[in-house]
């Protein structure tokens, strides 16, 4: 058969055109099995390792989980006390008679078994406002203050609607025996925050610079909270009225990495107890100076809190003071009371 050269053109043009299109897609082929792909992965997973860093602890874990509030008893019969070595912040408060109470701040753990869970005070809605839409744990409140609690930015945990997540302990009696059980509540909440920023940045390598502590007492008229500097364990072993204290959820010391004695104006709110003493109303929004003990060590800082919905910042010659990863205690100490440090 004879071919023209038409025709040879035709089929000549074809098989090239055919040639160049695999090269093509042979190409395309090798482009879609280079590191391109492991680039944008890496890149990608960059973010979701640093988030991870829990902005209460400087630790990782708990972003996902709510922030819970509990109102924690702070007397010898409720010693010792459940849960407090698992909770990410710990603050002291006074309260009537120149005793004190614990707010504890829990949301990289939440355990089993919290408490005794006591009472509501004035001077708890201002130091939860920092986070948020917290749940808050507690047990009553003064009639008078129950508006107020009602109408704070708080979802309400109350043992009084909450029943079902709370127990009473049979070594201990009555009011000191009511426990709050958070990993059986954390599922009933709704609208609650998780944790988000409020003032404090970590760095794990070691504080230099301060002054060398081994003790210290905090004394209230009532009450006394300190600690001992445990290297071994490098962390400050907490005592209340001037006894280690305990978790009884494991019968082990509770160890803070962080202890701030935050100097604070204090007077009388317009409430009282059953004995007409007055309920103090702390000023924890504005600013003043404070001692951060951490590593051993002490150091002298200013604090400032310049809002209610924002945290509180702790600076150390006008830069930032980096706590210890871990559990902080915040001691809020009026002004013209006493603290101690050894030596």
């Amino acid at each position: 058969m004879k071919t023209n050269k038409k025709s040879l053109f035709f089929i000549v043009t074809f098989l090239t055109l055919g040639l160049l299109l695999s090269a093509c897609g042979s190409s395309d082929s090798t482009e879609e099995t280079q590191p391109v792909a492991e680039e944008e992965t890496t890149q990608e997973e960059i973010p979701a390792e640093t988030s991870d860093i829990n902005p209460f602890t400087g630790e990782t874990g708990g972003l996902d989980n709510p922030v819970i509030v509990v109102k924690i008893d702070n007397v010898n019969p409720a010693r010792p006390q459940w849960g407090l070595a698992e909770a990410d912040i710990v603050f002291v408060e006074e309260v009537e008679a120149g005793l004190t109470r614990l707010a504890a701040v829990f949301s990289s753990n939440l355990p089993e078994k919290v408490g005794p869970v006591r009472s509501a005070r004035i001077s708890d809605l201002e130091i939860m406002s920092q986070f948020g839409t917290p749940a808050f744990a507690y047990s009553g409140a003064q009639k008078r203050l129950l508006p107020e609690i009602a109408s704070a930015n708080i979802v309400e945990l109350a043992h009084g609607s909450s029943g079902g997540v709370y127990n009473r302990e049979a070594t201990k009696r009555a009011p000191h025996n009511l426990t709050i059980n958070l990993r059986e509540a954390a599922p009933t909440l709704v609208g609650v925050s998780t944790p988000k920023d409020v003032g404090l940045v970590f760095d794990e390598a070691a504080a230099t610079g301060g002054t060398a502590t081994s003790t210290f007492n905090a004394k209230w008229p009532a009450s006394r909270v300190g600690a001992e500097w445990d290297a071994v364990n490098n962390g400050w072993v907490i005592a209340l009225d001037s006894a280690p204290a305990l978790d009884a959820n494991t019968n082990a010391p509770i160890f803070a990495n962080n202890i701030v004695i935050q100097f604070v104006n204090q007077g009388d709110s317009i409430y009282k107890d059953s004995g007409g003493n007055f309920t103090p109303l702390i000023e924890t929004v504005g600013s003043g100076t404070a001692v951060v003990l951490r590593d051993g060590q002490r150091f002298e800082v200013d604090w400032s809190r310049p809002i209610a919905t924002g945290g509180t910042s702790y600076s150390l010659a006008g830069s930032p003071f980096s706590f210890a990863p871990g559990q902080t205690w915040v001691l809020f100490v009026p002004t013209t009371y006493d603290v101690t440090f050894e030596p």
